[in-house]
Protein backbone atom coordinates (compact mmCIF):
# COMPACT_ATOMS: atom_id res chain seq x y z
CA UNK A 1 0.00 0.00 0.00
CA UNK A 2 3.05 2.34 0.85
CA UNK A 3 4.74 1.67 -2.43
CA UNK A 4 1.30 2.02 -4.10
CA UNK A 5 0.85 5.53 -2.72
CA UNK A 6 4.47 6.76 -3.24
CA UNK A 7 4.37 5.25 -6.77
CA UNK A 8 1.29 8.05 -7.01
CA UNK A 9 3.08 10.69 -5.30
CA UNK A 10 5.64 10.28 -8.01
CA UNK A 11 3.30 10.64 -10.95
CA UNK A 12 1.31 13.30 -9.34
CA UNK A 13 4.32 15.34 -9.05
CA UNK A 14 5.92 14.51 -12.45
CA UNK A 15 2.33 15.79 -13.80
CA UNK A 16 2.33 18.66 -12.06
CA UNK A 17 6.22 19.59 -12.80
CA UNK A 18 4.68 19.29 -16.56
CA UNK A 19 2.36 21.56 -15.99
CA UNK A 20 2.12 25.03 -17.65
CA UNK A 21 1.19 28.27 -15.80
CA UNK A 22 -0.95 29.73 -18.90
CA UNK A 23 -2.94 26.78 -20.87
CA UNK A 24 -2.69 26.95 -24.45
CA UNK A 25 -5.03 25.34 -26.97
CA UNK A 26 -2.61 21.74 -28.09
CA UNK A 27 -3.78 19.61 -30.09
CA UNK A 28 -3.46 15.55 -29.03
CA UNK A 29 -3.90 11.87 -30.47
CA UNK A 30 -7.38 12.71 -30.75
CA UNK A 31 -6.96 14.92 -32.94
CA UNK A 32 -9.03 18.07 -31.05
CA UNK A 33 -7.60 21.08 -29.45
CA UNK A 34 -9.53 22.90 -26.42
CA UNK A 35 -10.63 26.42 -25.78
CA UNK A 36 -8.94 27.64 -22.39
CA UNK A 37 -11.01 28.56 -19.74
CA UNK A 38 -10.23 30.80 -16.69
CA UNK A 39 -13.80 30.46 -15.01
CA UNK A 40 -14.20 27.83 -12.16
CA UNK A 41 -17.41 26.11 -11.78
CA UNK A 42 -20.39 27.36 -9.93
CA UNK A 43 -21.43 25.09 -7.06
CA UNK A 44 -24.75 25.22 -4.97
CA UNK A 45 -26.87 23.39 -2.73
CA UNK A 46 -27.21 22.95 0.82
CA UNK A 47 -24.63 24.92 2.82
CA UNK A 48 -22.88 22.69 4.68
CA UNK A 49 -22.05 20.36 1.27
CA UNK A 50 -20.58 23.17 -1.17
CA UNK A 51 -17.33 23.92 0.86
CA UNK A 52 -16.93 20.08 0.68
CA UNK A 53 -16.41 20.31 -3.51
CA UNK A 54 -13.15 19.90 -5.02
CA UNK A 55 -13.71 19.66 -8.92
CA UNK A 56 -10.83 18.43 -10.29
CA UNK A 57 -8.28 20.51 -12.26
CA UNK A 58 -8.35 18.77 -16.03
CA UNK A 59 -6.89 21.86 -18.09
CA UNK A 60 -6.72 19.39 -21.41
CA UNK A 61 -10.20 18.09 -20.85
CA UNK A 62 -12.56 18.73 -24.18
CA UNK A 63 -15.55 18.46 -21.54
CA UNK A 64 -15.96 21.63 -19.06
CA UNK A 65 -17.68 21.46 -16.14
CA UNK A 66 -19.46 25.17 -15.54
CA UNK A 67 -22.32 24.52 -12.50
CA UNK A 68 -22.95 21.85 -9.75
CA UNK A 69 -25.98 22.00 -8.07
CA UNK A 70 -26.40 19.57 -5.47
CA UNK A 71 -29.80 20.54 -4.04
CA UNK A 72 -31.18 17.02 -2.92
CA UNK A 73 -28.06 15.69 -1.48
CA UNK A 74 -27.15 14.95 2.10
CA UNK A 75 -23.67 13.56 3.94
CA UNK A 76 -23.35 12.45 7.47
CA UNK A 77 -20.34 11.95 9.02
CA UNK A 78 -20.07 9.35 12.22
CA UNK A 79 -16.30 8.76 13.75
CA UNK A 80 -14.35 7.07 10.47
CA UNK A 81 -18.15 6.42 8.16
CA UNK A 82 -20.17 8.66 6.27
CA UNK A 83 -23.69 7.90 4.88
CA UNK A 84 -24.52 10.16 2.22
CA UNK A 85 -27.15 10.45 -0.96
CA UNK A 86 -26.42 12.44 -4.02
CA UNK A 87 -28.44 14.18 -6.13
CA UNK A 88 -26.43 16.16 -8.83
CA UNK A 89 -27.10 18.68 -11.81
CA UNK A 90 -24.80 19.25 -14.10
CA UNK A 91 -24.17 21.74 -16.67
CA UNK A 92 -21.25 21.12 -19.05
CA UNK A 93 -19.80 22.37 -22.09
CA UNK A 94 -17.98 20.94 -25.01
CA UNK A 95 -15.00 23.28 -25.62
CA UNK A 96 -13.52 21.13 -28.23
CA UNK A 97 -14.05 21.68 -31.77
CA UNK A 98 -14.88 17.87 -32.13
CA UNK A 99 -18.20 16.53 -31.74
CA UNK A 100 -18.31 14.30 -28.76
CA UNK A 101 -20.85 10.95 -28.64
CA UNK A 102 -20.63 10.08 -25.04
CA UNK A 103 -18.53 11.20 -21.86
CA UNK A 104 -18.89 10.88 -18.03
CA UNK A 105 -18.87 12.93 -15.22
CA UNK A 106 -17.22 11.05 -11.89
CA UNK A 107 -18.42 12.44 -8.20
CA UNK A 108 -16.43 10.06 -5.36
CA UNK A 109 -16.28 11.03 -1.86
CA UNK A 110 -12.86 12.18 -0.51
CA UNK A 111 -11.55 9.67 -2.83
CA UNK A 112 -10.95 9.85 -7.00
CA UNK A 113 -14.14 7.10 -7.59
CA UNK A 114 -16.21 6.04 -10.65
CA UNK A 115 -19.76 7.07 -9.35
CA UNK A 116 -21.51 10.16 -11.42
CA UNK A 117 -23.37 10.53 -14.60
CA UNK A 118 -23.04 9.72 -18.49
CA UNK A 119 -24.36 11.24 -21.24
CA UNK A 120 -25.38 8.91 -24.08
CA UNK A 121 -25.93 11.96 -26.90
CA UNK A 122 -24.09 13.32 -29.25
CA UNK A 123 -22.83 17.03 -28.01
CA UNK A 124 -21.03 19.48 -30.52
CA UNK A 125 -18.69 21.82 -30.00
CA UNK A 126 -19.05 24.80 -27.60
CA UNK A 127 -22.66 23.21 -27.02
CA UNK A 128 -23.85 22.80 -23.56
CA UNK A 129 -25.75 19.66 -22.13
CA UNK A 130 -27.61 19.21 -18.33
CA UNK A 131 -26.50 15.99 -16.77
CA UNK A 132 -28.43 15.30 -13.68
CA UNK A 133 -27.63 11.61 -11.20
CA UNK A 134 -29.56 11.08 -8.18
CA UNK A 135 -28.45 7.86 -6.47
CA UNK A 136 -29.64 5.72 -3.80
CA UNK A 137 -27.33 6.94 -1.46
CA UNK A 138 -24.26 4.57 0.25
CA UNK A 139 -21.82 4.53 3.16
CA UNK A 140 -17.64 4.29 3.26
CA UNK A 141 -14.64 4.91 5.08
CA UNK A 142 -13.24 8.54 5.88
CA UNK A 143 -10.13 7.03 7.81
CA UNK A 144 -9.18 10.44 9.12
CA UNK A 145 -8.89 12.07 5.95
CA UNK A 146 -10.81 15.54 5.37
CA UNK A 147 -14.17 14.83 3.73
CA UNK A 148 -14.66 15.91 0.12
CA UNK A 149 -16.90 15.86 -2.70
CA UNK A 150 -14.54 15.39 -5.39
CA UNK A 151 -15.42 15.94 -8.99
CA UNK A 152 -13.70 15.48 -12.58
CA UNK A 153 -14.28 14.44 -16.09
CA UNK A 154 -13.98 10.63 -16.99
CA UNK A 155 -13.91 9.32 -19.96
CA UNK A 156 -14.83 11.26 -23.27
CA UNK A 157 -15.66 9.32 -26.66
CA UNK A 158 -15.37 10.52 -29.44
CA UNK A 159 -16.30 8.75 -33.62
CA UNK A 160 -12.89 7.10 -33.85
CA UNK A 161 -11.16 8.04 -30.35
CA UNK A 162 -11.74 7.21 -26.64
CA UNK A 163 -10.10 10.19 -24.37
CA UNK A 164 -9.26 10.44 -20.65
CA UNK A 165 -8.79 13.79 -19.44
CA UNK A 166 -5.51 14.17 -17.04
CA UNK A 167 -6.47 14.59 -13.34
CA UNK A 168 -4.34 17.33 -11.40
CA UNK A 169 -5.11 17.24 -7.80
CA UNK A 170 -3.38 19.52 -4.83
CA UNK A 171 -1.57 17.02 -2.49
CA UNK A 172 -2.68 19.29 0.12
CA UNK A 173 -6.58 18.55 -0.98
CA UNK A 174 -6.00 15.43 0.99
CA UNK A 175 -7.84 13.44 -1.74
CA UNK A 176 -7.14 9.76 -2.32
CA UNK A 177 -6.70 8.43 -5.63
CA UNK A 178 -8.73 5.30 -6.75
CA UNK A 179 -6.75 4.18 -9.80
CA UNK A 180 -8.69 5.26 -12.59
CA UNK A 181 -6.51 4.94 -15.33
Amino acid sequence: MRRLLGLFCVLLLAFAAGSVAHQQPQPNACGFTVQASSTKPEVTGPPDLVPLVYVVDQPDSPIEIQSINLDGSWLSVSGDRYTERTCAHYQVRNRSDRVIQHFEVLLGYSTLSNAGASNYAAISPGQTTELIACGIGGTGGVRGNPMRIVISVGRIVFDDCFFRPSVRVSLSAGIKAFWLW
